[in-house]
């Protein structure tokens, strides 16, 4: 567990709004992806800055998104619902990997959260938040190779950080011309969590620049499958690459 307190900014506040009484096994915390908050850094990116920090085989947890909880100017806000339809509490000003760590802390103290996965979550921040792709292949290069040669915790190699560190470098190695890099990178992030579309995306961009077309459109099918809201983008793409 990471041994962090909670921090000033992060108030702590019982929620009078319900989400449903029908009992889970599992904690669940839930990302508002209102504007005002993605704006703030909440929405997508906190939510996979929640799952960078999550060890791969966790069971009970779940992280998901949802929509306004009010008290938008102190955003980013997250709700937490216990175990078994518990109580819920709203977080505010949750805004980095620091923030989620003390929530999930304090939410979920029976999980051990590896120290190692507070490190990933931070270097993906500041990646992210980076605008020089090869400044972002620079610190995702670094971080790929820690989570990857850890012998203490081999189960880092296939935890969320290391897919989402994975695209990052391949979306970054895309920009500087490095297509059979991206590739790479993008079939390991694949192997790791083949549900996430992204990786799909990446994959498919890269593929056609490399000219190999076939192998754009298995990509593109797969992000289909993956990603149902992009299923009619991908089979126009499909259709232009086998026209």
């Amino acid at each position: 567990m990471f041994l962090l307190p909670l921090l000033p900014l992060l108030l702590l506040f019982p929620s009078a709004s319900s989400f449903g009484t029908s009992p889970q096994k599992k904690c669940i915390i839930k990302i508002c992806h209102n504007k005002d908050c993605c704006k703030k850094g909440g929405g997508d990116k906190l939510l996979s800055t929640f799952r960078d920090l999550v060890p791969f085989h966790n069971t009970q947890l779940d992280i998901q998104s949802t929509g306004c909880l009010s008290q938008c100017g102190k955003g980013p806000n997250i709700c937490v619902v216990g175990k078994n339809g518990g109580d819920e509490k709203i977080y505010y000003n949750v805004k980095d990997a620091l923030d989620a760590s003390a929530v999930l802390d304090v939410a979920t103290p029976e999980i051990e959260y590896p120290i190692e996965l507070l490190v990933a979550a931070s270097n993906i921040h500041q990646a992210e938040h980076t605008a020089s792709p090869a400044k972002k292949e620079e610190l995702m290069t670094v971080l790929i190779t820690d989570l990857s040669t850890n012998s203490k915790n081999p189960a880092l190699m296939t935890s969320y950080a290391m897919f989402h560190a994975l695209t990052i470098r391949a979306d970054a190695r895309l920009d500087t011309n490095n297509i059979d890099g991206a590739i790479d990178d993008a079939r390991l992030a694949a192997e790791i969590f083949p549900t996430e579309g992204k990786v799909w995306r990446i994959l498919a961009s890269a593929e056609e620049q490399r000219g190999s077309f076939d192998s754009a459109i298995v990509a593109l099918g797969e992000l289909a499958r993956a990603d149902p809201s992009f299923a009619t983008k991908a089979r126009n793409e499909i259709e232009r690459l086998s026209s």
